[in-house]
C-alpha cells in the first residue's frame, strides 16, 4: 500500500511539475522520489544524442555523479544500450555489461544496475539506470518495481524536455539563433545587481550595435538576402565578444551587447576586433559577388552613464546614432554629457 501511494506521488507530480520545471531540475526531483521507493546508490537518465547515434548519460545523481555525468555508449553497448535496443528491462548482477565501457572510477562502489527503457507513444526515448552497492541490491521484484515507476516519470521528463524547449523559444530569436531582448533583459538586469555590489571594482557596458546601410541592403537584394545579412551578421559579431559576453538581438537590424567587466578600454578593443572581423569577412550576395559590411556602436558604462537599463539604452542609442553623422575613427563615442 505505501509503494502504491509513493507510485501515485510520482503521477501526482506530473500535474504540479511537469510543465514548469526544466529537464535538470525534474530529474533531481525524479531521483529523490525513486530513491524512496528502491533505495539505490546512484542513477543516470540516458538520452539519444542530437544525431541519434549515441546514447549519453545527460543527468546522473547520488554516488560517482560527476564521474558518470556525460558518459556516452553505442546502442548495443553497456546496459543502458542493450536496455534501450531490446526495450526491456534489464539487471546487471556484477555490472558486466557496464564494466566493458565505463571507468573504474565511475563504477567506484557500484556493483549492481538495473535499467528501464522510457517511452514516448512507442519509441524509447531514453533509459532510466539505478545503481546499487551490493551485487544483490536488485532482483525480480526491484525490476518490477522500476518498470511501474518509469511509466510515471517518463511523462514528467517530456514534460519538462516541453518546457525547456517552450523557455528556449520564448527567448530565442528564430532567425540568428541569438537571444532575443526579452533574454537581454533579464541578463543585463542581473549584471547590473553585480555591478551594484561592486561599484567600481566591476565595470559594465552595453553596446547597442545596428549595419550600416541595412535598409538599402534589404531593397536592393530583397528581404531574403537580408535575413541572411543578419544572421552572418549575429555570427560575426558573436564570434569577436568574450566568452562572457551576451549578445542578443533586438529589433530589425540592432543587436544588443552586454559586456560584464568591460572599462572604455576594453570596450574600444571589443569593438575594434569586431570592425576587423568584418573587414576580413565580406558578405556573399552570390557566387559572384561579395560586398564588406560595416556596423555602428554605441557604448554606455554603468554609474558613469546611468543605473538602469532604460537609462543605459537611452544613452548608448544617442551614441549610435552621434557614430552615424562622425568619421569611421570616432564610432564609438564616450561623452561626458548630453542634450535630453
Amino acid at each position: 500500500m505505501e509503494i502504491e501511494t509513493k507510485l501515485l506521488a510520482l503521477e501526482e507530480a506530473n500535474e504540479f511539475f511537469g510543465a514548469s520545471l526544466k529537464p535538470a531540475d525534474m530529474f533531481r526531483l525524479v531521483s529523490s522520489r525513486i530513491r524512496e521507493i528502491i533505495p539505490f546508490a546512484g542513477s543516470a537518465l540516458f538520452l539519444v544524442n542530437e544525431d541519434a547515434t549515441r546514447l549519453n548519460a545527460i543527468f546522473t545523481d547520488g554516488q560517482n555523479a560527476e564521474s558518470m555525468a556525460n558518459l556516452e555508449t553505442d546502442f548495443d553497448k553497456g546496459l543502458a544500450g542493450k536496455t534501450f535496443v531490446s526495450r526491456k528491462s534489464q539487471i546487471d548482477e556484477k555490472l558486466l555489461l557496464d564494466k566493458s565501457i565505463i571507468s573504474a572510477e565511475a563504477l567506484k562502489g557500484l556493483n549492481s544496475a538495473v535499467s528501464v527503457p522510457l517511452f514516448k507513444d512507442a519509441e524509447v526515448f531514453g533509459v532510466l539506470t539505478i545503481y546499487g552497492k551490493d551485487a544483490k541490491d536488485f532482483d525480480a521484484d526491484s525490476l518490477q518495481l522500476l518498470e511501474a515507476v518509469g511509466t510515471r516519470v517518463a511523462p514528467l521528463f517530456l514534460s519538462s524536455f516541453a518546457f525547456e524547449k517552450s523557455l528556449f523559444n520564448a527567448l530565442t530569436d528564430s532567425l540568428t539563433n541569438l537571444p532575443n531582448e526579452r533574454a537581454f533583459y533579464l541578463i543585463v538586469e542581473n549584471q547590473i545587481a553585480e555591478s551594484q555590489r561592486f561599484r567600481e571594482k566591476r565595470p559594465l557596458t552595453i553596446l547597442t550595435v545596428d549595419i550600416k546601410n541595412f535598409s538599402e541592403f534589404n531593397q536592393k537584394y530583397g528581404h531574403a538576402t537580408g535575413d541572411r545579412i543578419l544572421a552572418f551578421a549575429a555570427k560575426i559579431i558573436r564570434g569577436q565578444l568574450r566568452q562572457m559576453d551576451f549578445l542578443a538581438r533586438s529589433t530589425g537590424d540592432e543587436f544588443l551587447a552586454v559586456l560584464p567587466t568591460a572599462d572604455e578600454p576594453i570596450t574600444r578593443e571589443i569593438v575594434g576586433r569586431v570592425e576587423k572581423a568584418f573587414v576580413s569577412n565580406p558578405f556573399a550576395v552570390s557566387r559572384q559577388e561579395k560586398i564588406n559590411l560595416a556596423l555602428n556602436f554605441g557604448a554606455a558604462t554603468f554609474w558613469k552613464d546611468g543605473e538602469t537599463v532604460s537609462q543605459l539604452l537611452q544613452h548608448a542609442h544617442l551614441r549610435k546614432q552621434q557614430s552615424k553623422s562622425t568619421e569611421k575613427s570616432k564610432v564609438l563615442w564616450f561623452p561626458k554629457q548630453y542634450v535630453d
